[in-house]
């Protein structure tokens, strides 16, 4: 996984399942809500919501979603507004770890929103993840076809995240118009690698 050095860590709880709920009942319940409560999101919800979408689940570090030959090209970013114990900013999550890197300090709801071509529910959430893809990790083995499995994880991972917050109680909602570079510098990332 990528990995910034020196940086501040932040340790999660224990992951913890939220409910029975099954997973034919979340499917059916899931939906996207851009309208999300006026508290703060919990550690252990936040801790269960990494889990579900990168966390590691096996022997091995084989992971939540599906990867193609388990390269597993995405990284988690976190953009916290708002989460009992854990400062506003910029992180990343290691799965290896479970825990946060801090990545940079503040309150990016505003940036973010810009970012999202005015999309004003990211500014209100408790929490945005962004995915990036290290197409590296795939492109030496699956050359041409890895911008295709890296785009198919992310979804995987997506649907993952809706799951466990249909799970959690949670409302969750996935945006694919951003404009990139503003995202990338939010994030620290170089659109390249």
């Amino acid at each position: 996984t990528k990995e910034y050095p020196g940086a501040v860590l932040v340790a999660l709880p224990p992951v913890v399942a939220p409910s029975d709920l099954s997973v034919a009942r979340a499917i059916e319940q899931r939906r996207s809500l851009r309208d999300y409560a006026n508290r703060p999101l919990t550690t252990p919800e936040l801790s269960w919501l990494l889990h579900a979408a990168t966390g590691i689940t096996g022997p091995g570090g084989t992971r939540a979603a599906p990867s193609a030959g388990a390269q597993y090209p995405i990284e988690t970013y976190v953009a916290v507004n708002r989460v009992d114990g854990i400062e506003p900013g910029i992180y990343h999550y290691a799965p290896d770890s479970h825990v946060l890197e801090h990545v940079r300090g503040g309150t990016f709801g505003g940036d973010l929103v810009a970012a999202a071509l005015g999309q004003e529910f990211l500014g209100q959430a408790p929490v945005v993840l962004a995915l990036s893809a290290v197409f590296q990790r795939l492109r030496w083995r699956y050359r041409e076809r890895a911008y295709r499995y890296a785009l198919l994880e992310a979804g995987h991972v997506g649907e993952n995240v809706y799951l466990a917050a249909e799970a959690a109680d949670l409302g969750a909602c996935a945006v694919g118009a951003f404009f990139d570079d503003a995202l990338n510098r939010l994030l620290g990332l170089d659109g390249v690698e």
